[in-house]
């Protein structure tokens, strides 16, 4: 719960992100069927406790590096329309990121919870408990295999997601190129910069509305068929 996207997001308060984790955990338990006895020796049960720990360290991690391709996105995005310096410090990563990316990840936070897309997150969790039953043993192997794919996957959608900028901006150098060669003394930098920055902005302003909707697609049956 606290890695999740939305859920684990550095704008919600810790104590509602507790108070939410201590709700789930209430509900979820009564559906869970396979639930083993409580073990005799206190060192088993932090055993146990920590297994379950873990498995829900990695689901998180998992959902996080899906999160995470909006920012590869952002990224190519601002660097194809001259605006990578254009930078704000983003509390999800703790770190500076570009603009158009911060501007990018608040609006996957409000696309999460309004499409439905946290009931996918929570199904999954609760799907957890049948394909890794409780005090079986974690397979490492899998879940590094799995970790490697998704990897691989979140940057393969963040390239998808830039793709009608990477298009317009490879076009607007190409013909910025063409003129400055055509054109030896004129300044074709103080000329093209703002005419990439308008057609960039037009462009993804025509675009990123259908790229969110197909991203939160995208994440959705990621993680609905995360086991199977």
């Amino acid at each position: 719960m606290m890695l999740l996207p939305g859920f684990g997001s550095s704008y919600v308060p810790p104590r509602s992100r507790l108070v939410l984790a201590l709700a789930f955990s209430m509900i979820v338990t009564p559906m869970i069927t396979n639930i083993p006895p409580m073990p005799g020796g206190t060192l088993k049960l932090v055993g146990y406790v920590l297994a379950e720990m873990l498995i829900g360290v990695m689901i998180g991690i998992i959902a996080k590096i899906l999160g995470s391709a909006i920012h590869v996105a952002g990224m190519i995005i601002s660097m194809q329309s001259s605006l990578a310096q254009a930078s704000l410090f983003d509390p999800n990563q703790a770190a500076q990121s570009s603009l158009l990316g911060t501007y990018l990840d608040m609006m996957v936070m409000v696309l999460i919870f309004t499409t439905g897309i946290h009931h996918v997150m929570i199904v999954a969790m609760i799907d957890s408990y049948g394909a890794f039953p409780p005090v079986s043993p974690i397979p490492f192997g899998d879940f590094a295999d799995l970790i490697m794919r998704t990897v691989s996957k979140s940057f393969l959608i963040g390239f998808q997601l830039a793709m009608p900028m990477i298009i317009v901006g490879t076009l607007v150098n190409l013909s910025s190129g063409l003129l400055a060669r055509l054109m030896p003394a004129f300044q074709v930098y103080f000329v093209i910069m703002p005419a990439q920055i308008l057609v960039a902005l037009f462009v993804f302003m025509t675009t990123f509305s259908a790229g969110l909707m197909w991203y939160m697609g995208v994440f959705g049956d990621s993680m609905n068929n995360l086991f199977k």
